[in-house]
């Protein structure tokens, strides 16, 4: 019950207002990963700003992931707070927050129109704007990459293709209803007959659907859809809608999860739920929470009932709080079904920016394995003997003067099953101006030990830019060193990497990036292609 009077005291902490707040998803995915920073592309970076919070889709879970340190109008540069591994093409997610103000002078209108698409000529008819639809908007992107790999060994050679397509319309012929999608074709050598077997071995249909806005301040949705305000439970298949009042806000949903196997739709998992939250957007005060009550199923028995709790918050200056828990209401112990209350995951993150050139942060991850008892019944007793896995990760960066700074990362990781805790740390210096020639430069050294190995990796990378950043240019080299426990050899591996994106024509941009690394008396080859067109 510690847990539900925590929840209720801060879900009623709250400061009066009068501005209306809603918060949109914006989509991109991994371009680049060096060994400090992961390169995050989107569309457009509008509504993304130094240090906000990133997050990742990991088994149809959104997560807390990654921290912005740095952006353009298309790209941002991040570091981890988490210790997931992170691939090129992984899907990350930015939650933009947007203000909507009731106005009704017409003296109010060029500001509004600033932040919105609204039709003028009925603002000076009609001021209330909750009633009003917007313009029509297209946006979104195809790409098309190949990812390959090949070598000196009779081992053969392997390529992957995938065709990508996110297409959003809002507000359709000006109307009040929108479409939302996001689909992936993903085709393997050899894997071609497995495809033609089930179609959702490679199609992925991340996000389709449509939404409608009702008059004050609702929507309803149909369709394959992740809610911001409970991104945690991942995508629901189905329909939801929503209401606010104010700052509050309160919805409910009812569909399918996506199969756990090919993520395809799979109308025997239904879900229903229902959640209620609010938030605070002003320019010195962000405050968010949500609370949501999930019942999910499989064939209409009882799979997982949760409780889903998530708050943000800057209350103090200068100091950025993450909080999300999740708590499960019931399990089938020898056959028969409880309710209980029983902590499953646990994540906390601080962000603390001491003085304009130095900032701390650190995380904390507690979770239990999930227990889906109808999906997972023929594994029941393994998951549930399963310990807690925890995690601390502490990160410091320091600015040393315009073009200079430093970082340091250390994580800690750890089970009662393991033989010892899995440790990490990393430390880089950068350089934004190499001699005065615009080369961005960055030497790291991270250092690694784990129930298996213990490892160092050293590395120096170089970036330029050309014409205005529509050129980009890098490359790099590491050395790895690993002793693998229990084998007599260590592991020595020397990488080399070189990477262009440019810009070809009206929003068409083309992406290169090769690497390579010997391992005696092997070579090893991975090139990386991506053509994509915005639009």
């Amino acid at each position: 019950m510690r847990y539900l009077f925590f929840i209720g005291f801060v879900l009623f902490f709250s400061l009066n207002n009068n501005a209306q707040s809603t918060t949109e998803n914006a989509e991109g995915s991994v371009s680049f990963i060096s060994s400090q920073n992961i390169y995050v592309k989107f569309k457009s970076t509008d509504g993304i700003l130094i240090g906000d919070t990133l997050y990742i889709i990991n088994n149809n879970l959104i997560t807390p992931s990654l921290i912005v340190k740095n952006l353009s109008s298309v790209s941002v540069v991040c570091t981890s707070i988490t210790t997931s591994k992170f691939n090129i093409n992984d899907r990350i997610i930015a939650k933009l927050k947007t203000e909507k103000k009731k106005k009704t002078a017409i003296t109010d209108i060029p500001d509004i129109v600033s932040n919105e698409t609204i039709d003028t000529a009925k603002l000076t008819i009609k001021p209330k704007l909750t009633n009003e639809t917007g313009k029509q908007k297209v946006f979104g992107q195809i790409a098309v990459s190949n990812y390959s790999n090949f070598s000196n060994t009779p081992a053969l050679s392997s390529y992957v293709n995938t065709y990508a397509l996110s297409l959003n319309v809002n507000n359709i012929s000006d109307s009040r209803l929108s479409l939302e999608s996001n689909i992936l074709f993903r085709q393997e050598k050899g894997e071609w007959d497995n495809i033609q077997k089930n179609i959702f071995n490679g199609l992925k249909i991340y996000s389709l659907s449509l939404k409608y806005d009702l008059q004050n301040n609702s929507f309803i949705s149909i369709g394959r859809k992740i809610n911001s305000n409970i991104s945690n439970i991942g995508a629901i298949d189905g329909l939801q809608a929503e209401k606010s009042f104010k700052r509050f806000y309160v919805g409910g949903f009812v569909g399918s999860r996506p199969d756990y196997l090919d993520y395809s739709f799979n109308f025997n998992l239904l879900q229903f739920g229902a959640y209620a939250g609010y938030n605070i957007q002003k320019p010195q005060l962000n405050i968010q929470n949500s609370l949501a009550i999930v019942e999910q199923t499989n064939h209409m028995k009882t799979d997982r009932r949760f409780l889903y709790f998530q708050h943000s918050n800057n209350i103090v200056k200068n100091l950025h709080m993450f909080y999300t828990l999740e708590l499960d209401l019931y399990k089938v112990l020898n056959g028969q079904k409880q309710n209980t209350l029983s902590l499953t995951s646990n994540y906390f993150s601080l962000r603390y920016r001491l003085t304009k050139k130095f900032t701390l942060s650190g995380t904390y991850d507690s979770r239990k394995n999930i227990i889906y008892y109808e999906t997972d019944k023929n594994y029941l007793s393994t998951l549930i003997e399963s310990e807690t896995r925890q995690g601390l990760s502490f990160q410091g960066n320091y600015t040393i003067s315009q073009n200079i700074y430093l970082g340091a990362r250390i994580g800690y990781q750890f089970q009662k099953s393991d033989l010892r805790p899995s440790k990490n740390a990393n430390f880089f210096v950068s350089h934004r101006n190499l001699f005065k020639t615009e080369i961005s430069s960055t030497l790291s050294v991270t250092v690694l030990e784990s129930n298996y190995l213990n490892g160092n990796i050293y590395n120096i990378r170089f970036n330029r830019g050309f014409n205005s950043g529509k050129l980009n240019i890098g490359m790099g080299y590491s050395f790895v060193n690993y002793k693998i426990r229990n084998s007599e050899l260590p592991l020595r591996q020397h990488i080399a990497d070189a990477s262009l994106s440019t810009a070809i024509f009206n929003k068409t941009f083309l992406s290169v990036n090769i690497e390579t690394d010997y391992e005696k008396p092997n070579q090893f080859y991975r090139l990386y292609l991506q053509l994509r067109k915005r639009f």
